[in-house]
């Protein structure tokens, strides 16, 4: 029986609660590891808001963070198993955004290919 007192919907938003995380995530899925990919992807993110984010998540485990070069202070940044169960919400929400919204005024036929290629992405091939 469902229990009205929770609301998974509004538990799962709260864990997602910043503006920025399924950007990360998406580039994360898309082969970015690096704090300066992810700036060079979102470039209105500022580099104080971009570095909290990166250690919410990493709090939330939804990324990991490996140290690859201590002299350079290189990291690279990892989904966890956590953060890749987030493939289908990431792809409903770009679908979404494609179907609904589609602000960039894409044709049909431009949508479905756009899509198919999230689909490999998030690995729902």
């Amino acid at each position: 029986m469902i229990d009205n007192n929770i609301c998974p919907i509004g538990n799962t938003l709260d864990l997602f609660n910043r503006k920025w995380i399924f950007c990360i995530m998406s580039n994360i899925f898309r082969g970015m590891t690096h704090f300066n990919e992810f700036k060079q992807a979102n470039p209105t993110i500022s580099n104080h808001v971009l570095a909290q984010t990166l250690k919410y998540m990493e709090e939330q485990d939804l990324i990991t963070k490996t140290v690859v070069d201590e002299l350079h202070n290189r990291t690279e940044y990892a989904l966890t198993p956590k953060g890749l169960k987030a493939n289908k919400i990431l792809y409903e929400i770009t679908e979404y955004y494609f179907n609904e919204l589609n602000y960039t005024n894409y044709d049909d036929t431009e949508v479905e290919e756009l899509l198919g290629e999230y689909r490999e992405i998030y690995g729902l091939r």
